[in-house]
């Protein structure tokens, strides 16, 4: 969860100036508010939000942001639920409850500026795609109450090739064509994937090549084999982006396919037990979620101006907690790959040094 940076703000601010034998101190009175981070998936079985302290005291706030119970609440502390309505009128949550309730639990952080002990909330209650969620935190100790609203969020809905069917794995002797069989291996001719939108703001298309490794140091247990895939990402689009015919298009050639996994695997750590590799399946997704979020990111990101000084962001109720409350949704299908799409790999210059095999096993590496 690559959220720390976002969610925890530190405010420490100590001035003491002496004259005459006065003391002024600047520290101004503690005022709960706390940082939350809760962007939540239908499509996901676990529910995690995250919730920190914002703190202020007395010593470096490097310091105090390594103390646990700086940036944390206690076990039991808070209580956080979710309620959804349905024209303003309280409706079940999940099909079996009419309010969830999400237990606090422990996890661990990189190693950073903050504590690695990570306060999070978290439900495995399923989700509605629609409706409006409350999301509600309240501190057992002070009594304080934080609220936020937001529609739930649906994923896109498959239409057309490569999200509908069949997928991955399919049974032997399955046709060869298009509608079975993905192939990118013709370099220079342009792809088009299309989709259709839904009531999201902001959307994200995603391609994942999955692959294992064959080691000379395996084991019985695994098939002396190692997995693993490799993704090439597109950048955001946007309401502005659909066309008349409620879709949004992504556009690539073949040989980007392979520049950007190739490069995604100049990533990965040389491993002197890779026999070579395989391609074996490919995967799509596309993510979508709210306006909510798509301003969020937009207050997240760096400044690029002098002023370094940004507004931080709620969505909460009079702004009383920091962070936000929104939903985003999952699209994913597999398919199975053309044999001729799997030996380019082997061939194409931006992957054949990663060790890629041939489809039949035949040859690896650069020819």
């Amino acid at each position: 969860m690559k959220i720390l940076k976002n969610i925890f703000i530190c405010l420490c601010a100590v001035v003491s100036l002496s004259s005459c034998k006065n003391d002024l101190n600047l520290n101004a009175p503690y005022k709960e508010k706390p940082s939350v981070y809760a962007v939540l998936n239908p499509q996901d079985r676990i529910q995690i939000i995250r919730i920190n302290k914002i703190f202020l005291g007395n010593s470096d706030a490097n310091t105090m942001a390594k103390v646990s119970d700086s940036i944390n609440y206690q076990p039991g502390e808070l209580t956080v639920s979710l309620k959804r309505f349905i024209n303003n009128v309280q409706d079940v949550a999940s099909p079996a409850q009419m309010e969830i309730i999400f237990h606090d639990s422990l996890i661990q952080a990189e190693p950073g500026v903050f504590n690695t002990n990570q306060r999070v909330y978290v439900s495995s209650a399923p989700l509605f795609t629609w409706g409006d969620y409350v999301l509600t935190v309240y501190n057992n100790h002070t009594k304080n109450t934080f609220t936020a609203r937001s529609p739930a969020l649906d994923s896109v809905k498959p239409y057309y090739i490569p999200f509908t069917g069949p997928y991955y794995p399919l049974p032997p002797g399955s046709p060869i064509d298009a509608d079975h069989f993905v192939d990118y291996s013709n370099l220079g001719q342009k792809y088009t994937i299309r989709y259709k939108a839904n009531e999201a703001k902001i959307y994200q298309f995603l391609m994942r090549v999955h692959y294992y490794d064959s080691l000379l140091n395996g084991n019985s247990a695994n098939g002396y084999k190692n997995y693993s895939y490799a993704d090439y990402s597109f950048g955001n689009q946007y309401q502005k982006d659909v066309t008349i015919q409620n879709e949004l298009l992504t556009t690539f050639k073949g040989q980007d396919v392979f520049n950007a996994i190739g490069n995604a695997m100049s990533k990965v750590p040389n491993n002197p037990d890779v026999i070579g590799r395989k391609t074996y399946k490919i995967q799509f997704f596309v993510f979508s979620a709210t306006q909510e979020y798509s301003d969020y990111l937009q207050y997240a990101s760096p400044s690029l101006s002098i002023n370094q000084q940004k507004q931080l962001y709620s969505n909460f109720t009079n702004q009383d907690a920091l962070g936000i409350f929104t939903f985003r949704s999952r699209c994913s299908v597999v398919k199975e790959m053309d044999n001729s799409f799997k030996s380019a790999f082997r061939s194409n210059g931006s992957t054949c040094s990663y060790k890629f095999f041939t489809a039949d096993v035949s040859a690896k590496g650069c020819p």
